[in-house]
């Protein structure tokens, strides 16, 4: 059974866009609200000749029409302010994204129009289908300050390539420095055990840059993971690799290192649901959030991670259910190359930063 939903919330969102203009926000927000989504091949209809996009053309197996396009538009859209309540997210992580005019049809297009004046930042990375990692930024609550693309060569394989790792740096209205992450890794197609060698040399790569931007920063500077890494936190390329440990309350993080990683979505918090991605019954964490010890710590700087914010958020809107024991899961947009309609293959994550 599928579950249709009126975007009421557009509404709302809308209204509160309209009566606080952009330079108001700056002074007055004290929440910065973030999400990251998997969106589920999220392609034009348009051929790229420099990539394996075949497929998702008019003509292709998938039968990716003009309509299907806009549809998908519109569904990302409506979870983009569902997943922000009462006002849009200031910082959205997406992946599976093909170009730029995607992005543009989806702050131009929709209800989002420019009332957030959202910008982005997107890679072009050398995966094979020509998919990529984005981020959408509210201008009004973080100022960007530089951007880079990391592309991903992997030693010990010369002829695998990947999604490129994409690091964004900003200023919050608090005057501290924001570097956010973004990434999509490699997938486990083939077997996990076979393919972590490849996540774990991504994330030892992001783990290098986290140290970076730690030492280069002072104490008004954080940095924050997001995206789909194609596993659990609880996996050796996370605790290893990137040497993150799971967030509990119970540790004491005024004695951490301001530079060390912590998940803060993992098998030992309480969620609706186990998970953000459902596979034949089985569920994973993929879509991870990591922060620094740096956002926990009130003593350095005024951006400080909302104790228990961080959730993988479930609607039934966007939601299917099994037949077996009716769980909610991801509504997909394709199960194999039958198009279901759907939303998305994922669930979105969120979590709150607040700032003094």
């Amino acid at each position: 059974m599928k579950y249709r939903h009126i975007p009421l919330l557009f509404l709302s969102c809308t209204f509160l866009a309209l009566i606080y203009p952009t330079d108001q926000l700056w002074g007055q927000r004290k929440i910065i609200r973030v999400m990251s989504y998997n969106v589920e091949n999220f392609f034009d209809t348009e051929d790229d000749p420099t990539h394996e996009d075949d497929s998702f053309l008019p003509t292709g197996v998938h039968r990716w029409t003009r309509a299907r396009y806009q549809e998908k538009i519109q569904h990302i859209a409506e979870v983009i302010s569902a997943v922000g309540g009462e006002a849009f997210p200031d910082l959205i992580a997406l992946t599976e994204i093909e170009n730029a005019t995607v992005l543009s049809d989806l702050i131009h297009r929709t209800a989002l129009s420019e009332k957030m004046g959202y910008r982005y930042v997107l890679t072009h990375g050398e995966d094979k289908r020509g998919i990529n990692v984005a981020l959408l930024y509210s201008p009004s609550t973080f100022r960007l300050i530089s951007s880079e693309e990391r592309p991903v060569h992997f030693p010990f394989d010369s002829l695998r390539r990947t999604r490129a790792l994409l690091r964004i740096t900003g200023e919050v209205p608090s005057g501290d420095t924001l570097h956010l992450f973004v990434c999509h890794l490699p997938s486990r197609r083939g077997g996990a055990l076979s393919t972590a060698r490849y996540r774990d040399y991504c994330c030892r790569i992001l783990r290098t840059q986290v140290d970076s931007m730690m030492q280069q920063g002072g104490a008004q500077t954080h940095c924050l993971l997001l995206g789909d890494f194609n596993g659990d936190p609880e996996e050796a390329p996370t605790t290893e690799g990137l040497r993150s440990q799971p967030y509990s309350s119970k540790i004491q993080v005024d004695t951490l290192p301001p530079a060390q990683l912590l998940a803060l979505l993992h098998r030992g918090i309480k969620q609706e649901i186990p998970g953000s991605y459902c596979y034949q019954g089985v569920w994973s964490q993929l879509d991870q959030a990591h922060i620094t010890a740096s956002l926990l710590q009130r003593w350095r700087g005024h951006l400080h991670y909302v104790a228990g914010s961080a959730t993988t958020v479930v609607r039934p809107f966007y939601s299917s259910r099994l037949r077996e024991n009716g769980t909610l899961v991801p509504w997909r947009t394709y199960g194999g190359t039958f198009y279901r309609g759907g939303y998305s293959d994922h669930f979105p994550i969120r979590l709150l930063l607040e700032y003094d």
